[in-house]
């Protein structure tokens, strides 16, 4: 019965362990950012929602990956770039459809 719980208890902290880290993972490529002259509506639809489900990934990544100062600042410069290179395309994109 006590190996039997030792194991138990070894099973359980492993998958833990290995939950924990498949739940940290970067996420794997930044979503395409369309051309603002040629983009249609679904395609910023679609953008939009790749870029909210990024930056969503972005965030838990940055909340558990434990990075240091500098690193977590260089993740957070970056993912602010990326996502006012892509607000730069929404107001383009409005600018043009409105007129």
């Amino acid at each position: 019965m006590k190996s039997f719980v030792i194991a138990a208890t070894f099973f359980a902290s492993c998958v833990a362990t290995s939950m924990a880290t498949a739940a940290c993972e970067k996420p794997t490529a930044k979503p395409e950012i369309p051309d603002a002259a040629t983009v249609v509506t679904a395609q910023m639809v679609k953008a939009n929602n790749d870029m909210k489900a990024y930056v969503k990934g972005m965030e838990a990544y940055l909340g558990c990956a434990g990075l240091g100062r500098s690193d977590e600042k260089k993740e957070l410069d970056d993912l602010k770039k990326f996502a006012e290179d892509f607000n730069e395309v929404v107001r383009a994109f409005k600018a043009r459809s409105a007129g």
